[in-house]
């Protein structure tokens, strides 16, 4: 069953495919060292949503990806629950942004964007 997601940043929408992208829920725990090396786990969080992301993108949302990603500013996830039939909503920030430029003619540009977004 597909997921219908959507990712905003402010009050623009992110243009997700179809096949863009994969939405599962993920278990996140927070792991520190003290300065003796002992390891203290201090969160442990299950089911947080997570989305893996890799798609073309023109240079304008290219821009608008690194700068997001650089300034580790918020983005806006909703996504529809099957299980209580609702439109949930969380904050994320952009994670392992990686890019490639695929084309660049003179007059458009397009590059091949992944990257990774977590509840926090």
């Amino acid at each position: 069953m597909s997921m219908k997601v959507e990712i905003w940043f402010n009050t623009e929408e992110f243009p997700l495919f179809k096949d863009s992208y994969k939405f599962k829920p993920v278990n996140v725990e927070t792991i520190n060292e003290t300065e003796a090396g002992t390891k203290i786990r201090d969160i442990k969080r299950l089911g947080v949503p997570h989305i893996s992301i890799s798609q073309i993108v023109n240079d304008t949302w290219y821009q608008k990806l690194f700068d997001y990603f650089a300034s580790g500013s918020s983005i806006t996830v909703k996504y529809y629950d099957p299980h209580t039939l609702t439109q949930k909503t969380y904050s994320a920030f952009l994670e392992d942004l990686d890019f490639e430029l695929i084309k660049d003619d003179g007059t458009s540009t397009e590059w091949q964007v992944s990257f990774e977004v977590t509840a926090y």
